[in-house]
């Protein structure tokens, strides 16, 4: 998958990196801190731009520098249940 920078989202010592992938209406968040290591992956879907959800992106970047649990990404390896 092809994904292009569009927008950095600071907050105290953490920030996110919003991408835009090939997908229309998708993009990617990665949250970083201050080493530069990657705190978290979440994808951002079903809109038409990221702005609308900036918001929330923030609040994401204040709950990790409070100290709030990362979340694991989904095991795509696994099938589940069918």
């Amino acid at each position: 998958m092809d994904a292009q920078l569009v927008n950095t989202i600071t907050y105290a010592d953490l920030h996110a990196d919003v991408y835009s992938t090939n997908v229309p209406g998708e993009f990617k968040v990665i949250y970083w801190d201050s080493a530069g290591n990657e705190l978290e992956e979440a994808p951002l879907t079903g809109i038409s731009s990221y702005k609308q959800r900036e918001p929330e992106i923030l609040t994401r970047l204040q709950q990790l520098s409070q100290g709030a649990r990362t979340q694991e990404p989904p095991d795509r390896g696994d099938a589940g249940e069918y």
